[in-house]
């Protein structure tokens, strides 16, 4: 790592302490709402549950903005020690809480739930001007895009952003009132700039571009099955598979040509993920493969990354706060929907 920015590697190890442990975190499931919020309180939690009490109330809204707070704070952090070779990377990497933000914003224009900037489910940089480093987004943005009354005058807003692919699906949504492949586009737009920003920049960068890779596999397997179960032919969902994963689009054609959505799912099978496959078997329920595979391609790849000592770990360090945040808000939402814990637990990531 470039010396400049070994003492910002340094400070990123110094707050990894403040990650809750695995039997910290399952520990959770067994308590009520309020009860997690007064956990959460005594650890790097506290002042984002101080923070979270302005304009929310409520345990629950209270905890989730105070996670998403936190998510980003870890961002933040993370991204002042990242050298200038990987900022293309990481500038792309991040922008997805700008998309997911935006995200919102556009479904709640579709059902025409009025929200606030500060609402729980928005994840923002808040006052920190994250056009400077990653995304073009900042506060005064997400203000102006809650301000407006349709999805029409949002999309327009966004064109000044970049986002000119959501013209095509602008149009489609005015013929048939479905936004699903307006939102299906940013997915699909992320990942693809995000695989063109990766490369080898000191020629150890193998498990960060693998687990890319892999993520990009599992995006396009699950379009393809989801595609089967709703007997959508291949044509029309050609155009939404990821290019730069490790399966090419002919591997992709001839494997939907199959008609067979556990073979599908099968190209894992050297994942620990049997049970999942079983799950779905059964119940025709992609939620608890998704789920496994998520896990598992963080087991294989995350822990080589942390024991990285330079970019690696910046990127390892991401992928923790944001496993971390992940695993709260399934506990607290399932506690608030009084799922089973074992249940719970089996989400986890």
């Amino acid at each position: 790592m470039n010396t400049i920015y070994s003492g910002s590697y340094g400070r990123l190890k110094v707050h990894s302490i403040d990650f809750l442990t695995p039997d910290f975190i399952k520990s959770l499931i067994d308590l009520e709402i309020k009860d997690i919020r007064l956990r959460l309180y005594e650890t790097a939690y506290k002042d984002d549950i101080d923070r979270s009490t302005t304009g929310n109330t409520g345990d629950l809204n209270i905890l989730i903005s105070a996670i998403n707070r936190h998510v980003i704070k870890n961002a933040v952090t993370a991204i002042f020690a990242v050298p200038p070779q990987i900022k293309p990377f990481i500038s792309a990497y991040i922008s997805k809480w700008d998309i997911e933000s935006i995200k919102a914003i556009i479904n709640s224009k579709f059902i025409k739930h009025e929200i606030k900037y500060d609402d729980s489910f928005i994840i923002s940089f808040r006052d920190i001007p994250l056009g400077i480093f990653a995304g073009n987004l900042k506060q005064e943005d997400f203000k102006s895009m809650l301000s407006k009354n349709d999805i029409d005058s949002l999309v327009n807003y966004l064109l000044n952003y970049g986002y000119n692919f959501l013209l095509k699906y602008l149009d489609d949504y005015k013929k048939t009132g479905d936004i699903s492949g307006m939102l299906s586009s940013f997915d699909y737009h992320y990942y693809t700039e995000l695989a063109d920003t990766l490369k080898y920049f000191n020629g150890d960068e193998g498990a960060l571009i693998n687990y890319i890779k892999t993520t990009i596999d599992l995006k396009n397997i699950l379009t393809m099955v989801k595609s089967m179960e709703l007997n959508v032919p291949y044509e029309k969902i050609e155009g939404m598979l990821i290019e730069n994963g490790s399966m090419s689009k002919n591997f992709l054609t001839d494997l939907f040509r199959s008609k067979n959505s556990v073979e599908l799912l099968n190209v894992f099978k050297s994942f620990n993920i049997e049970d999942a496959i079983e799950y779905y078997k059964n119940n025709k329920n992609l939620s608890m493969f998704e789920i496994s595979m998520r896990r598992s391609i963080y087991d294989k790849y995350v822990p080589l990354m942390l024991r990285d000592t330079a970019t690696l770990y910046i990127m390892g360090y991401i992928l923790t706060a944001e496993r971390e945040r992940d695993n709260l808000r399934t506990i607290i939402i399932g506690k608030s929907y009084n799922l089973d814990k074992n249940i719970i637990e089996k989400m986890l990531i």
